[in-house]
This record gives C-alpha cells, sequence and structure tokens, in this order.
C-alpha cells in the first residue's frame, strides 16, 4: 500500500482498531463500505464480521480493490465481500427500493470513505438503510487537521493523519462535535469541576463522548467506577445507563465527589449509584500504580463483552517523549503508564483500543 500513489487515503490503523471494536460491541454481521480504496478497512470489517456476515462495498475505482484482493482471498474472508464498482448514490437508492419490497433487516455499520462532495446525500440515505442503534463510522472528518487551521494555511501539505495537532484542532473537535451535544447537567459539573484545583484529573468531554457510545452500544445496565472525581463520568454514565441501571463508584476523596453530587441529585440519577454485582462496564481513573491490579479483579468481576476504559494512558504525551525531555516529577507516572500500555497489549484476555481522546483513554473489551 506504500507505494500506492494516494496512500494517504487508506483508513489508519489507530481508526482501524476503534472500527473493529464498534464492530464487534454492535454484533454487527451486515455491514456497507462507501469507498474502498485497497481494502485495509474492508478487510478489517470481514475479520471482525462473523462467518456468514455480509459486507456491500462500494467503489469508482476497482484497480486500487484489486491490489488488496489477493490478500483479502489469502485471509479467506472474501466470500464475505459483494464489491460493486460504482457510483455509490444510485447503489444506495437502489437498496432503499429493495427495502420497500422486501423489507429486509436494517444495515448494522457502515463507512462512507470517498467523494466527501455526496457526504449529506449518503448520510440521508444510510439513515434509512441503518437499523435503530445501527452505527455510523465516517473516515477523514478532520482534513489532516486543516478543519481547525486559517484557510490561508490549510491548503499546505500536512503529511501526518494524526488527529490532535494542535490546540486548535482540539478546541474545534470539542465545540464541533462535543459541546453542542453535551447535556446541560455535565456541562454545569463541568464548570463546577474547573474551579478545582486540581481540575485537570477530570474526564476529557470528547472521551465522555465516546464513553456514552459505548455505554449505549453494550446496552450496559451494571458498571463499575474507579475513581470518580467531582462524578464527571459517574453522571454521563448514569445518564447513559437505563433508569434501572446501578453504578458502583470508588474513590478515597469523598469530598471531591461532594462537589459534584448535587448536579447528580438535580439530574436525577443518584438512585443509579452504589450497587455491586457482574458488570457490564468499568471506568477507571485513579492512582495509575494500581492499574494493574484493578485490571486484574475487573477481569472477574466484567461479564464477556464487557468494556473497561482506563483514564491517562497517554499522560500529556510523556509516553512517547525521550525520558530526558520529561520533567522530574511526571517520569514516575510516564512509566507506570507505559508498563501499563505494554501489559495491556500483551493481555490476551482482551481487545484493545488506545484512543486519542482527552489524556488517552484505552478501551478494553474482555473476550475470554
Amino acid at each position: 500500500m506504500k507505494t500506492e500513489r494516494w496512500a494517504a487515503m487508506a483508513t489508519t490503523p489507530d481508526s482501524g482498531q476503534l472500527l473493529a471494536m464498534l464492530l464487534k460491541v454492535a454484533n454487527a454481521k451486515k455491514t456497507i463500505e462507501i469507498g474502498v480504496f485497497t481494502g485495509y478497512s474492508l478487510l478489517l470489517t470481514a475479520l471482525s464480521i462473523p462467518d456468514d456476515g455480509k459486507i456491500i462495498a462500494i467503489d469508482i475505482d476497482r484497480h486500487t480493490h484489486e491490489m488488496g484482493l489477493p490478500v483479502i482471498k489469502k485471509a479467506g474472508v472474501e466470500h464475505k465481500i459483494n464489491f460493486i464498482e460504482s457510483q455509490a448514490l444510485p447503489v444506495l437508492d437502489k437498496l432503499l427500493e429493495d427495502i420497500r419490497i422486501k423489507q429486509p433487516p436494517g444495515v448494522v455499520v457502515v463507512l462512507p470513505d470517498r467523494n466527501k462532495v455526496n457526504s449529506k446525500n449518503y448520510h440521508e440515505r444510510l439513515m434509512k438503510l441503518v437499523k435503530i442503534d445501527g452505527v455510523v463510522v465516517c473516515d477523514n472528518v478532520f482534513r489532516r487537521g486543516c478543519v481547525a487551521m486559517p484557510e490561508e494555511l490549510s491548503g499546505k501539505k500536512n503529511p501526518s493523519k494524526g488527529l490532535l495537532q494542535s490546540e486548535e484542532l482540539y478546541k474545534y473537535i470539542l465545540e464541533a462535535s462535543v459541546y453542542p451535544r453535551e447535556p446541560k447537567p455535565l456541562k454545569e459539573l463541568r464548570d463546577i469541576t474547573a474551579t478545582h484545583p486540581k481540575a485537570v484529573m477530570a474526564t476529557a468531554p470528547d472521551a465522555g463522548q465516546l464513553m456514552d457510545m459505548l455505554l449505549r452500544l453494550v446496552n450496559a445496565k451494571k458498571t463499575i467506577e474507579i475513581g470518580v472525581f467531582t462524578g464527571y463520568s459517574l453522571l454521563l454514565t448514569a445518564l447513559s445507563i437505563p433508569d434501572d441501571g446501578k453504578i458502583t463508584a470508588i474513590d478515597v476523596d469523598r469530598q471531591a465527589y461532594e462537589m459534584g453530587l448535587p448536579v447528580i441529585r438535580k439530574a436525577g440519577v443518584e438512585h443509579k449509584i452504589n450497587f455491586i454485582e457482574i458488570f457490564d462496564f468499568a471506568f477507571v481513573d485513579a492512582d495509575k500504580i494500581n492499574y494493574k491490579n484493578y485490571h486484574e479483579r475487573l477481569m472477574k468481576l466484567l461479564k464477556m463483552g464487557g468494556i473497561v476504559v482506563y483514564d491517562n494512558t497517554l499522560r500529556g504525551g510523556t509516553v512517547a517523549m525521550p525520558e530526558e525531555l520529561v520533567a522530574e516529577n511526571l517520569r514516575e507516572n510516564r512509566w507506570l503508564t507505559i508498563e501499563l500500555n505494554n501489559f495491556l497489549a500483551a493481555d490476551p484476555r482482551v481487545q484493545i483500543c488506545l484512543a486519542p481522546l482527552g489524556d488517552g483513554i484505552t478501551i478494553c473489551r474482555r473476550v475470554c
């Protein structure tokens, strides 16, 4: 793929890692992919869905698809793929017509990644094709960061597909995607937390947005939270789970928790907090030295397919810095985080995804 002229169009491996988890969590079986290129995300989807799963893959360029086809065949998943060389809109319109005639079940997961001028048209059709609680994943929505750049700079070459390239881009993410949908109680609690001297410990709102989606995807009803602070992620969880859902929240500092408690009460979700049983979902944002200990215990408390999310797994980027460039007071937590990330990556009991949201969150799905 590296020799292909337009290799930057390919889905990045870290995006693919998150996509694989979404496919598994949603139990996806029938999917559409709009924009195949050489087939990295197509192969990933085919490997993630069950053997009798089906993918409708649409692209105007069969040549690039055929570059990756030998690898797809070698992986033994070609039978799941129906490749259609075409503009996408006519194919989607035909699928909508078939649904009106035959009423087949809805599509589960979709990956539009081609022809951005038609993204809105794709979205309108996909809202009719995707089942309730289905997932649509749109790739390349930051355009290498140019959406947050002054227009005179946006045309300059930027070879990196990494997302968090500037404070301006992070601000853009929050203002374009997170804040407009943040429930009022969460905004109120975020504002209160900002007055705390250790406000940096709070869960970042963009990480919270992903947590909310994960909680809903797994239909979480019983969860654990280790490390509550003022309760932003706790309130988010309580708002996401059903009215008879339960959360066990553990923290050594009740004082910080009580800062947010009036907001939790006002939101009418206090009754969901503090119940113990087997759990669907856990969120850990506590003392880093014990993350491995928490992980071992949570592997016994989480159901198969349950999720645990660890916060601060990038440590402000220090995990990728030479040690001599890291402030002395940050080095211990840096090494603890690196050890945790290596430990989780090697743990066969979990499927993992390290998402560069906030200060880094690692999502672990228990598989055995």
